[in-house]
């Protein structure tokens, strides 16, 4: 499929501009016309207004990389490129770290920009990539991240410069209200973070317990998070320089002696205790690569969760020496993927022979040996295909689905059967019966379900009520 393209050149002049033409009405005006689009003119203009995105942003790198070149920021009355953006420009934290990161790496390393502007990175990968970018690696490691994800350049960025294995450990999480005090050598390397990348460090988060979404530490963190900033600051003097990339033994001794001298020196430095703050809601689990085939896990368990972890660990026994935490997750996680494989695929070790007059089914059942058959045939993934050949790649949440519908009498057989995912399950029900029939039947299904239960509320309620009027029979008895 080709688009057509803006006729002007990529880097023509801007001149002045509107900075906000989009108020209510305009933007009011452009929703009726986009609803007005049909499926191929909609689909088109968004290609060619993600293309012009892609290369707006693009010209804010190259913008940005001059401007805190020049240091103009500072003329403003602000002390960083990062102050600037975030107050006079009201951009969030992490929009203006994360531009001001790749804006430079495209400083440092120009092959990013046109890599950037046709799609084949976005800023996530450039972020990530930026503190291992050296003119001997940077081809190579900017064609493989080509086109990946952020978890792929993630995975990427862990096979190619792999970390130690976090230490594994479960612990009580202190009262998030009340944070311990900071320690002098952890407010040092907060304040040194802050000058060598722009973003909101709390050097709290570099005490053992204080941070429940910070890193596992250990004993020695406030040695080790001085030397990493060390070892930060000496490798990006030495790009500033022009000079070529410290060899390892050297960054590793000099970031030590500044560490050591560094420690030395806080260690007479009184700082007060940070304010306490309010816990997120919610805080999310999250897995991160640390090396090829090696990730950390961290989450933050419930009363109810620790205790089944306890007791599994107790269960557990021999199986699990000193209660290893690792052992237990996976004894758990293969017991709970053996349930679902039953559940969901029809998995067992002694499948029984189909009966005959079951390959022929018309109901709506499905016997297990059809399932199993559907399930291996289409490899537990969607298979909804696109016009243009590309296969849905969802795994989850997939449902069977009759190719002749059943309503049509269609049979319940693995040859009139497939795995779609939920939405495109919809998809296919809506193109085949009408979005508004399938949105009644819906709305039916949602009243049905209502009704009963409803009808099973007020039979509980019937049945309680009985049950006390029979006790309070007895007891008059």
């Amino acid at each position: 499929m080709t688009h057509s393209m803006p006729a002007s050149t990529p880097f023509e002049a801007v001149g002045p501009v509107n900075l906000n033409p989009y108020d209510l009405q305009s933007c009011m005006l452009e929703s009726r016309r986009v609803g007005k689009l049909s499926e191929a003119a909609l689909l088109d203009e968004f290609v060619v207004t993600l293309s012009r995105d892609r290369g707006n942003t693009v010209r804010l790198l190259i913008q940005m990389g001059a401007i805190e070149s020049r240091a103009l920021h500072r003329s403003r009355a602000y002390d960083s490129m990062y102050t600037w953006c975030t107050e006079a420009l009201h951009m969030s934290e992490g929009t203006a770290y994360k531009r001001i990161r790749a804006a430079r790496v495209a400083h440092r390393f120009p092959a990013v920009l046109p890599m950037l502007a046709d799609g084949r990175l976005h800023l996530s990968a450039v972020v990530l990539l930026a503190p291992h970018l050296t003119r001997q690696n940077v081809a190579s490691l900017l064609s493989d991240a080509t086109h990946l994800s952020k978890a792929a350049v993630e995975r990427l960025v862990a096979e190619r410069f792999p970390k130690p294995d976090v230490p594994t450990a479960v612990r009580a999480l202190a009262d998030p209200s009340a944070r311990p005090p900071v320690s002098a050598t952890a407010q040092v390397v907060a304040n040194i973070s802050a000058q060598l990348s722009p973003g909101t460090v709390d050097p709290a988060s570099l005490v053992p317990g204080a941070d429940p979404m910070g890193p596992l530490l250990s004993a020695h963190d406030d040695s080790r998070a001085v030397q990493e900033v060390m070892a930060q600051a000496l490798g990006e003097a030495a790009a500033k320089c022009g000079h070529e990339p410290l060899p390892p033994p050297v960054l590793a001794a000099l970031a030590g002696s500044l560490s050591e001298l560094i420690v030395n020196a806080a260690s007479g430095v009184t700082v007060e205790a940070a304010a306490p703050i309010s816990p997120p809601a919610d805080s999310p689990a999250r897995i991160t690569p640390r090396s090829a085939g090696r990730f950390a896990w961290q989450l933050t368990a419930d009363q109810g969760m620790q205790e089944l972890f306890e007791e599994a660990r107790q269960l557990l026994g021999h199986e699990a020496p000193g209660g290893d935490l690792k052992a237990v997750l996976r004894r758990g996680l293969e017991v709970l993927v053996q349930v679902l494989r039953k559940q969901k695929c029809a998995a067992t070790s002694k499948p029984r022979e189909p009966r005959a007059q079951r390959l022929t089914a018309s109901g709506r059942y499905v016997p297990r040996s059809v399932v199993r058959e559907v399930v291996a045939r289409d490899g537990g993934q969607c298979t909804f295909v696109s016009p243009d050949g590309r296969r849905c790649t969802a795994r989850s949440n997939l449902q069977l689905d009759h190719v002749i519908p059943f309503a049509r009498r269609g049979s319940t057989t693995a040859d009139n059967l497939r795995q779609l995912c939920a939405p495109h399950n919809q998809h296919e029900a809506e193109r085949l019966f009408g979005a508004e029939h399938m949105r009644s039947r819906r709305a039916d299904a949602r009243a049905g379900a209502e009704r009963s239960r409803r009808a099973k509320a007020s039979a509980r309620a019937t049945r309680t009520g009985a049950g006390s009027d029979v006790t309070r029979h007895q007891r008059t008895t």
